[in-house]
């Protein structure tokens, strides 16, 4: 019997979702509703995750993360999209980041493990 589940992340930054959402071409809605079909729980949530075969969302938990509400049916495909979805996030960060503190991106490169790689530097 499915059962509703919520996953705690390390997500923070709402905009930085949406832009690895974005470029991984990952369907999400903005202040949309979730319902799980076998429970009948609802709510609206910041973010609504549409794919053809999962459907998640995320919505603001206690200390200011996000967290993943869901079915634990789909949670290997939730996983597996969220770690997608968690490297791009770490990609806008770190160069939101660097940004801030004056670097400007040098190079970058994706090895064949799929690990990003990028080179700063700051011009001084």
């Amino acid at each position: 019997m499915s059962k509703f589940v919520q996953i705690q992340t390390e997500l923070r930054d709402l905009a930085l979702v949406k832009q690895a959402l974005s470029d991984l071409q990952i369907g999400f809605q903005e202040n949309a509703r979730y319902l799980h079909t076998y429970s009948g729980r609802a709510s609206t949530v910041p973010l609504l995750v549409q794919e053809p075969r999962v459907s998640f969302g995320l919505r603001e938990g206690k200390d200011g993360a996000y967290e993943i509400i869901g079915d634990d049916m789909q949670m290997a495909q939730i996983r597996t999209m969220m770690g997608a979805v968690q490297q791009r996030y770490a990609y806008h960060k770190v160069l939101a980041e660097t940004a801030k503190a004056g670097f400007d991106l040098v190079e970058e490169s994706v090895g064949k493990d799929n690990v990003i790689r990028l080179t700063v530097r700051r011009w001084g």
